[in-house]
């Protein structure tokens, strides 16, 4: 018997916690909110049409004349590419039979991620400020996310230089004016990390909520909702907001949510490969694209500051 040791007798097991801990993000929230539809063609496209109630045939009409049409306006056509993402994963027999740490399968456990990952490649390109493209031989057709939509369509934008340009809450609220003035009614604000933080400082009491009582002892520094002149707007936190260059910081998207759909072409499936000798292939795969409803009404911030200027 061994006293006041902890020497190994060698029929010790190592000490590892029986559990897989995901480090990485899993959330979406840009796709989690889009509602969705049908997309039937590989180039998918929407009409949008606008009320014309501006000074001209009908505001002053002569008393005893006879009617007289007014002239009638072309619908928009806006378009998209489907995009196919996928994720492939391969599982040897071996693998699969033998025993993992904080898993029962490892197939059943390399899906589950496969399907988050997907997840995370649809929210950056639905976000995402890349050009539409039909593909060609060795590549693939590239829908235009959130960003495109707004850069090449919108009229409001609100564009610094990033070493100087602090988002403050006076041109928040310009921008959210310009959405509003574009005929938009522009209820929903995306963010990354620091560009929260910026609205989490606004000053003004319309959107700082401090709660300290003796029952939680908290005290609440964080904007979820902004109540502005033209609406209270949602602050969402995405991780994945990369702006124009699909690498910028200091940007983020003024929409009215509803105008936002994701059309499905395919919807996720898993498609088995098959056994390939001693494993088993599985792909998981999309095909789909952004329908931005009414691309002249999202505002773009890009450019701002993400330090302390």
């Amino acid at each position: 018997m061994i006293w006041g040791t902890t020497a190994s007798t060698g029929g010790t097991r190592e000490d590892i916690l029986d559990l897989v801990t995901q480090v990485s993000p899993e959330e979406t929230p840009f796709l989690s909110r889009l509602g969705t539809s049908k997309a039937g063609y590989v180039y998918h496209e929407w009409i949008t049409d606008a009320l014309h109630y501006s000074a001209g045939s009908g505001d002053s009409c002569v008393e005893g004349t006879s009617a007289t049409p007014y002239a009638l306006y072309d619908k928009t056509r806006y378009y998209n590419y489907t995009n196919i993402s996928d994720r492939v994963f391969a599982i040897s027999g071996t693998e699969e039979e033998t025993t993992h740490v904080g898993v029962d399968s490892e197939y059943s456990y390399r899906l589950e991620m496969a399907m988050k990952e997907l997840k995370i490649k649809m929210e950056r390109l639905l976000l995402g400020g890349s050009a539409l493209s039909a593909g060609g031989t060795g590549y693939g057709r590239t829908m235009a996310g959130a960003f495109y939509y707004g850069v090449n369509y919108g009229v409001c934008a609100l564009s610094g230089v990033a070493s100087t340009s602090a988002l403050t809450e006076t041109k928040y609220n310009d921008l959210v004016e310009d959405v509003y003035d574009a005929g938009g009614n522009p209820n929903t604000t995306y963010v990354n990390g620091y560009l929260k933080r910026r609205i989490s400082s606004f000053a003004t009491p319309n959107n700082r909520t401090i709660n300290m009582t003796p029952d939680n002892g908290r005290l609440g520094g964080v904007i979820d909702f902004y109540t502005s002149d033209f609406g209270t707007q949602e602050i969402v936190l995405d991780r994945h907001i990369k702006g124009l260059a699909n690498g910028e910081l200091g940007a983020g998207l003024i929409i009215d949510q509803s105008k936002f759909r994701v059309a499905y072409l395919r919807k996720p499936f898993t498609n088995p490969l098959g056994v390939d000798g001693d494993r088993r292939r599985v792909q998981i795969l999309t095909e789909y694209c952004l329908e931005a409803l009414a691309p002249t009404q999202i505002g773009i911030m890009s450019g701002m500051a993400t330090a302390s200027v």
